[in-house]
């Protein structure tokens, strides 16, 4: 009734893994090894830039003073000293942080300026020399005068008005900035420090440049890595996908959970890659997620779009605008007032920086700190120059953190998740350890990618077929061996 023959067996091994799984396995090989090396730069960096004020705080000794029991200089005090260091320039800001603390007084020099200087001592020198250099300068400055209309209407198109003075390409201001610290509570100047955003010798500066733009002009360098960290986030869904245990059995969920470090290296390897990508995989989701938002105008409207259930961004760029119906000289001593109003309002606050404004319609602006080394906390104020009197402009930035909607808190967080400083140092150690690991991953997959590769090997020789031997009788056996008993 049944049949006693073996079922014929087949060399083909079919698939054990579903279409859906092949699919993501082929993504995270391919997008793995076209964005492993951006990968890899770009979580170094962030490693090193997450404790950039602790380091500097270690190192920077300048940076500290001894308390004493006695009130700060205000404002108007620290400006004057300062101006008299920096002679022409004008301050901009003046900050106050805790009473071990250096107060700042920030100097901003806009590049156009710059130029604009180095042009009028050109013009001196033209005038000296006279003659024909003199009639060939008013001819180009005439010629200059006739393109400025249409240049200012190209200007325009290109949406760079008035209020984009000093802004580089993606309204980023291009220029130096200068930094002059000094001892609150006697005016003593303990270091000036100066740098740009394109070329300067600032350590933090130079790894920002590179996880932001990979050292290269940021209208090309962001792009780039804001697209490989977009593949990250799909490699780290698919690295889930491939990741998710088949059987939730002992065996599988040792391998998928554990590290055996007393395997071979391939064994190792695998685990370090399989193993601290699962556990670290949320961490860099988020460290993603939240760095996006500066590389992709689209993404930044569509995360607000999620958190706030379907409201649209509001990117209001322009500063509030003080009364200049009837306006004034400014007095510094106005800052002093904001400053002393901020105080009683704050007394807890670890830091508070006071914008000084350089026109008519500019605002003074008061940002109070809550805590050290975080800043989506942070509450922004902006007064009239003259009257005092608060203005604002709706952007989830503007305003007391406590009186924002959740969408815009999320928003303000966006920096302080980014860099785990939204959980404290356990925050940052959190961020350092999972850039740590998702600089490693691309190296780890890649030798598990080349471990399975013949690049080289010589292929061995098939084995030769063995010959059976040929059956002796038995009757045979049985006469050699009674020869055998008898000799």
């Amino acid at each position: 009734m049944f049949s006693s023959s073996k079922p014929k067996t087949t060399n083909k091994k079919k698939s054990k893994k579903s279409l859906f799984k092949r699919i993501m396995a082929w993504l995270h090989l391919w997008l793995g090894l076209a964005s492993g090396i951006i990968v890899v730069i770009v979580s170094l960096t962030g490693c090193i830039y997450v404790f950039e004020n602790e380091i500097k705080d270690f190192i920077e000794d300048w940076r500290f003073v001894k308390p004493q029991q006695k009130e700060f200089l205000l404002p108007s005090q620290l400006v004057a000293i300062a101006d008299k260091k920096m002679k022409d320039k004008k301050a901009t800001s003046v900050t106050f942080g805790a009473k071990d603390e250096a107060a700042i007084v920030g100097y901003f020099v806009e590049k156009k300026e710059e130029g604009e200087k180095g042009r009028g001592e050109n013009k001196k020198e033209e005038q000296k020399r006279g003659g024909k250099r003199k009639d060939i300068a008013k001819n180009e400055s005439e010629r200059k005068a006739e393109l400025k209309p249409l240049a200012n209407e190209k200007a325009k198109e290109r949406g760079k008005g008035k209020g984009e003075k000093g802004k580089g390409k993606g309204g980023r201001r291009s220029g130096t900035f200068i930094s002059v610290y000094m001892n609150p509570y006697t005016g003593e100047i303990l270091n000036v420090k100066t740098f740009s955003r394109g070329d300067s010798p600032d350590f933090f500066r130079w790894i920002l440049n590179g996880h932001r733009a990979l050292w290269l002009p940021y209208d090309i360098g962001r792009p780039i890595v804001g697209v490989a960290v977009l593949i990250f986030v799909v490699l780290l869904i698919s690295g889930i996908v491939l990741w998710w245990p088949t059987k939730w059995i002992k065996s599988i969920i040792d391998k998928s959970f554990k590290i055996k470090w007393d395997a071979s290296f391939k064994r190792v390897n695998y685990d370090l890659h399989n193993v601290l990508g699962f556990y670290s995989c949320i961490f860099l989701f988020f460290i993603a997620v939240t760095g996006l938002v500066w590389s992709f105008g689209w993404w930044s409207k569509s995360l607000y779009w999620v958190t706030s259930g379907g409201k649209p961004l509001v990117e209001n760029r322009e500063s509030p605008k003080s009364d200049t119906t009837h306006v004034k000289e400014f007095k510094i001593t106005t800052a002093d007032k904001v400053l002393l109003n901020i105080k009683k309002e704050n007394p807890q606050a670890s830091g508070i920086m006071i914008s000084i404004p350089g026109k008519p319609a500019d605002p003074i602006g008061a940002f109070v700190y809550k805590q050290k080394n975080t800043y989506y906390n942070m509450d922004r104020y902006s007064f009239d120059q003259q009257s005092l009197k608060e203005i604002s402009i709706k952007t989830p930035f503007s305003g007391k953190y406590m009186e924002a909607n959740i969408p815009d808190k999320i928003r303000r967080m966006n920096y302080d998740i980014h860099v785990g400083s939204v959980l404290g140092l356990t925050g940052k150690i959190i961020a350092f350890l999972a850039s740590l690991i998702s600089a490693s991953l691309p190296i780890t997959g890649f030798i598990i990618w080349w471990g399975k590769q013949k690049f080289g090997k010589k292929k061995t020789p098939a084995a030769k077929p063995k010959v059976a031997s040929k059956a002796i009788p038995v009757s045979k056996l049985k006469n050699n061996a009674e020869q055998e008993v008898t000799a």
